[in-house]
């Protein structure tokens, strides 16, 4: 009577299991013979009566019964024994029934050794979850300091205290800040806490905890124009008739990422509205420099000095995307050599303000503002509404004077 034995070489995965069929009335010697042809030509370096077999009985879905195996008092299959002498039944189905131990080697070259012991100590490290990472910040730091995290449960924001608490400085007030992180592998933006530990592990694996993290947003205090004149209270009254229409005809809890176009769009053209000669607003504008190529999704340009504040739409209420895609587009707009620049960052509810400077050694920095958040059905959506506007508003103070260059 055929049986099928389900085998596994010793180290593997369940996922490596093989099955060989065999009669019960033949040896555990043939057996052997069979998982030597079967495991050709992984098995070629050796004779069939050099394996080690055992009897064991593992489920097919207990892959962790593997990591805690021991074989030394377990049910070897003697060679002179008949299969019928272990298995009177039926092998159970699923189940692991052989284990297979092949010899091991006697000899390797030293550069095979060397191998072995590189994948033993890299197996080791990536099963290790502390490390302790070297961590410079630049450009504020020359000195590292020791960062030592779980890299399973490492998080953005205890990287972000544990620099604060490096530099002596209070931690960071706003959530937005995106950390670049660069090391000898590259160069990476994680934007969430999967990412980073992502991110970690790959330095752990190449064995190098040595990174650099750049470009830490500081907060960038958003100046306010003053709208308490006749004509600011006139733009502001119009602003609160449009977004009031808006809110009636297209309620943001129930409007699509498009769709929320229609609400910036009013804060940007009653901001243009006070230097409406001065300024264009455009939409999708292109954007290149010595850094790269790209779209904003709305820019309001300076006429007089082609200063550009320009305005990321978030998407799929993903801040921390919409920070990384403004800072890249920002790196990038130095068409015309300005030594500053702004952005916005906004769903239309929470309106962040970004300023990228440009200094005397062709180093750029970026700062972030903490949010202006406007909750439209609430009895305080005019005073909201109006901080942002004066924020806009004076950022187009702002791009209207001369470039720091030019003087």
């Amino acid at each position: 009577m055929s049986i099928t034995l389900l085998c596994l070489v010793k180290g593997n995965t369940l996922a490596n299991a093989f099955p060989v069929d065999i009669d019960k009335d033949q040896l555990v010697g043939h057996l052997k013979d069979a998982i030597k042809v079967k495991k050709s030509p992984e098995f070629d370096n050796f004779s069939a009566d050099r394996l080690k077999l055992w009897k064991v009985m593992i489920p097919d879905d207990q892959d962790d019964l593997l990591s805690n195996l021991t074989l030394n008092d377990g049910d070897e299959l003697l060679a002179t024994r008949e299969i019928g002498d272990y298995w009177t039944e039926k092998p159970p189905k699923r189940n692991i029934h052989v284990i297979v131990s092949p010899p091991e080697a006697t000899t390797a070259s030293s550069r095979e050794q060397e191998l072995l012991d590189e994948v033993a100590s890299l197996k080791a490290l990536l099963n290790k979850s502390t490390h302790a990472f070297d961590v410079v910040v630049s450009p504020k730091q020359r000195k590292s300091f020791t960062w030592t995290v779980n890299i399973e449960e490492a998080t953005l924001d205890s990287l972000k205290e544990h620099i604060c608490k490096m530099e002596k400085q209070p931690a960071p007030v706003n959530d937005g800040a995106v950390l670049k992180i660069v090391n000898d592998s590259g160069k990476y933006t994680p934007l969430n806490d999967k990412e980073l530990r992502e991110v970690l592990q790959l330095f752990v694996s190449n064995k190098n905890l040595k990174f650099t993290v750049t470009d830490v947003y500081q907060l960038f205090s958003c100046g306010s124009a003053d709208l308490s004149s006749e004509e600011s209270k006139v733009v502001v009254k119009h602003l609160m008739a449009e977004l009031n229409l808006r809110k009636k005809t297209t309620p943001l809890d129930i409007a699509y990422e498009a769709t929320k176009t229609i609400y910036f769009y009013c804060y940007l053209a009653s901001g243009v509205s006070f230097y409406e000669e001065n300024f264009k607003l455009i939409l999708e504008k292109f954007v290149t420099g010595r850094n790269g190529q790209g779209n904003l999704d709305y820019a309001i340009e300076c006429r007089s000095t082609n200063r550009i504040v320009g305005l990321v739409k978030v998407k799929k209420d993903d801040f921390k995307q919409g920070f990384a895609q403004a800072t890249v587009q920002m790196e990038i707009d130095d068409e015309h050599g300005l030594d500053k620049v702004w952005g916005i960052v906004t769903d239309a509810e929470k309106w962040y303000f970004v300023e990228c400077i440009l200094d005397n050694e062709g180093k750029l920095s970026f700062k972030l503002s903490k949010p202006v958040i406007v909750v439209y059905d609430d009895a305080d959506m005019e005073t909201k509404v109006k901080k942002v506007l004066s924020h806009i508003v004076w950022l187009l103070d702002e791009a209207q004077k001369p470039d720091s260059n030019d003087s």
